[in-house]
């Protein structure tokens, strides 16, 4: 018998925190809606402007418009050549698999392997998409100061998140899962290194990379200007730069290794935090809701070219 085999029909200890960590989130968000006024919500929403939602998703796929070209870019300077609607494609396709595979493929996986049919390296492919998700971090990382700015210093802000009183039991669960942020620092901080590696291979690409990250800056700026238009529709008390500030931190809460893709902790997180920013709780919920909804929407036609863009054996260099 096959002892190895045998294990690897059970869930790894990464998987189960993950989904630990989303139920508990999710419990914890359907604990906060729960306390809300309905009638309220839903008089907010029929009274927003009718161009309010298309205005909203136009504007989110702009920014995947953007993080597509920006990607054709890096890829190209590789000597990489795929049309733009090719990147486009393979974006949004990833897109679908992170947002709705959560458990059996990721976004980034799609996106590697569909490049081998473009006579991609496996270093290469692989190198590209760690390089722009680091461009688009670093990008949401330069609008912290925005956060720091509106919610006082960190411990202040961990005072703010920390101020509404759930139920013990979401709290002592939610502690157990945030015990494996040491270890994900950890591992950040090793993976520092082999970024490094990684920057070199565009090192020579100056031009490239300030394009990229410019491109990277705007696409994340177009999407927080969405939530703006947004909140500004439902009735939010909020300034362009508080929003800023808000989803700059939202982003990070959501790279948390305790959920699957945010799911349960960005509405948490964005509930939370809007209504430090005066909102009221049926306006931050509706708002946590539309957005996952729209992050869904503009993922929704990668279903249709799922099967046209991931091939299923991969010719040539294969990962190590």
């Amino acid at each position: 018998m096959n002892i190895s085999a045998g294990r690897s029909r059970f869930p790894s200890k990464s998987r189960m925190i993950r989904w630990a960590g989303t139920l508990v989130s999710i419990a914890l968000f359907l604990w906060l809606i729960s306390r809300q006024n309905w009638i309220q919500t839903w008089e907010s929403l029929v009274s927003a402007p009718f161009w309010l939602l298309p205005v909203v998703l136009g504007l989110y796929l702009s920014g995947m418009a953007m993080n597509a070209f920006r990607w054709n870019l890096l890829l190209r300077a590789q000597g990489i050549k795929i049309p733009y609607l090719e990147t486009l494609k393979i974006v949004i396709t990833g897109a679908f698999a992170s947002n709705f595979l959560p458990s059996t493929i990721g976004g980034d996986t799609v996106r590697i392997v569909s490049l081998i049919k473009f006579n991609a390296t496996w270093s290469i492919s692989v190198a590209s998409v760690v390089i722009d998700r680091f461009l688009n971090v670093f990008a949401t990382l330069t609008l912290l100061p925005f956060s720091f700015f509106v919610f006082g210093t960190p411990a202040a802000l961990f005072q703010n998140l920390a101020g509404s009183s759930p139920p013990a039991w979401l709290t002592s669960s939610a502690g157990l899962a945030a015990g494996r942020l040491d270890r994900w620092v950890a591992k950040v901080s090793a993976g520092i290194g082999r970024l490094w590696k990684i920057l070199q291979i565009w090192i020579s690409h100056p031009g490239v990379l300030i394009l990229s990250f410019a491109l990277s800056w705007l696409s994340t700026f177009v999407v927080f200007f969405a939530i703006w238009v947004l909140a500004q529709g439902l009735g939010m008390p909020v300034a362009l730069y508080q929003v800023l500030g808000a989803m700059a931190l939202t982003h990070f809460v959501s790279l948390l290794p305790i959920s699957i893709n945010g799911y349960g902790l960005r509405e948490v997180a964005v509930t939370t935090l809007y209504m430090q920013l005066g909102a009221t709780l049926e306006q931050a919920s509706t708002l946590a809701v539309i957005t996952r909804f729209m992050l869904l929407l503009e993922a929704l036609p990668g279903a249709l070219w799922l099967s046209q863009t991931v091939v299923t054996e991969i010719p040539g260099e294969k990962p190590a």
